[in-house]
């Protein structure tokens, strides 16, 4: 006697269906692809088995065509998809190798528009004693600058000592340089409060040096130059198009005059793609007579 179907079937085992196979991305057969070696369109541009991880090789042959000039000063470089085709790695791989031109200065991004060959770079000489314009002029450019602020400024009592001012308060300026119409450098200046009297006119025209000596009759006979490194933060990036977490060459300069007499302070934040410091330096030259080397033993120098 044969028994109900619907009971039979309901007694078979049920299967649980499997779930559907991810989807495998571009980016998932390129990296595959990379650890492929002789089958991938970058495998005589690359050395697959070079301790010097692939971005890293990317990034060489990409500052050594940018240094040939195969790719000119403000020219777009090739998208992601043409690079990743040329040298047979990941999105992620190319993305590395421009972060790295990124940080060294060697290329620019432009929000919607692509990777670009930075300008020349400008050399700041600083031996000489020049304001930041003059050095821009010696390099033969024409930098234009754009008065953001100028006015009294509260100071710290030792500034005003510096001045040789203890009740009266600072000048403090704040101008934005631009070559090609693009922002180089933001520079903060604090003068002493004899230049309280400034016009606008006289402040948006001439450079602080020129302020110093041809109007307030200020003469400067020398300058301590600090230089370092810092994030640019959201303010001073907003103004130089950067981001807050940006890299900038801050150099920090007090000028005197033959008093000792501080006559300004002047804080100078730079885009480092777009400038460099030179100082040239003489003998004689100190040697030490000693090294330590990782383990703290000495070894004797050896001169010739």
């Amino acid at each position: 006697m044969q028994g109900n179907p619907e009971k039979r079937g309901a007694s078979r085992r049920r299967l649980t269906p499997l779930p559907p196979a991810p989807e495998t991305t571009e980016d998932d057969n390129t990296a595959v692809a990379e650890k492929q070696s002789g089958t991938v369109a970058g495998e005589s541009l690359l050395n697959r088995e070079s301790p010097t991880a692939l971005y890293m090789q990317i990034a060489d042959l990409l500052r050594s065509d940018i240094d040939s000039g195969s790719f000119a000063t403000d020219s777009k470089l090739p998208g992601e998809n043409e690079l990743t085709h040329r040298f047979g790695v990941s999105r992620v791989t190319v993305r590395q190798a421009i972060a790295q031109l990124l940080a060294e200065g060697y290329v620019v991004s432009k929000q919607g528009k692509g990777t670009f060959v930075s300008r020349q770079k400008f050399l700041h000489d600083l031996k000489p004693m020049r304001g930041f314009y003059d050095a821009l002029i010696a390099q033969g450019v024409e930098p234009k600058t754009k008065l953001l602020e100028f006015g009294p400024a509260s100071a710290s009592e030792s500034l005003r000592q510096a001045f040789g001012a203890t009740d009266a308060d600072c000048f403090q300026l704040r101008r934005l340089y631009l070559v090609d119409d693009e922002p180089i450098a933001l520079v903060v200046s604090t003068l002493p409060p004899e230049a309280s009297g400034l016009t606008w006119e006289q402040v948006n025209r001439t450079p602080i040096y020129g302020l110093l000596e041809s109007v307030l009759k200020l003469t400067v006979t020398r300058a301590e130059v600090r230089i370092r490194a810092r994030s640019a933060g959201a303010s001073v990036g907003q103004l130089l198009g950067l981001s807050a977490k940006a890299a900038l060459l801050v150099m920090e300069r007090e000028s005197f005059g033959s008093d000792g007499a501080l006559r300004e302070r002047t804080s100078f934040y730079i885009r480092p793609e777009n400038y460099e410091f030179s100082l040239s330096v003489q003998g004689p030259l100190p040697v030490a007579s000693s090294i330590k080397n990782v383990n703290g033993a000495a070894s004797r120098a050896t001169e010739k």
